[in-house]
């Protein structure tokens, strides 16, 4: 399996089509993903949203089936402003998200430990502002534990 990659894009979204439009396209010019990958991502967080509200933050990740998937990673979507996100635990409820995770496997079984990960993650506060305005290095050291669950 090729080594899990991480990658920042920081992204001036206004809805969430767009925000995905253009995570899409990140990911296809680095090869992770294949084109099926815009269709299939927001089919499922239609069915199954994606967002969830930490009481300080609400941050969303959406995730897909392995079979789009070309190269394992993670990446980390810095929006320039909030966009509408459904909370996982009530679709009905809307949040603002302003920073997205989106878990790249390629091994459904790595899905469910990588989705714990960043949970756990995200529960620091510290860590989310890291992850939202922090420097490349900064932000590879706090998913670092997040990309060893993705690793053979």
């Amino acid at each position: 399996m090729p080594t899990p990659r991480l990658i920042v894009a920081d992204v001036t979204a206004t809805t969430q089509d767009d925000l995905y439009t253009q995570v899409n396209e990140r990911l296809i010019a680095d090869n992770m993903v294949k084109s099926t990958f815009l269709d299939a991502v927001s089919a499922r967080e239609e069915k199954f949203p994606s967002a969830l509200d930490f009481g300080y933050v609400s941050i969303a990740i959406p995730h897909i089936d392995p079979e789009h998937v070309i190269s394992p990673g993670v990446l980390v979507c810095r929006n320039s402003a909030s966009t509408i996100f459904h909370a996982m635990d009530d679709p009905e409820r809307s949040l603002d998200v302003q920073l997205s995770i989106w878990p790249l496997v390629t091994d459904p079984d790595n899905q469910v430990g990588m989705l714990g990960a960043v949970i756990a993650l995200i529960q620091d506060e510290s860590s989310y502002h890291i992850l939202l305005h922090g420097e490349g290095a900064q932000v590879a050291d706090k998913l670092s534990d997040v990309l060893a669950t993705i690793e053979d």
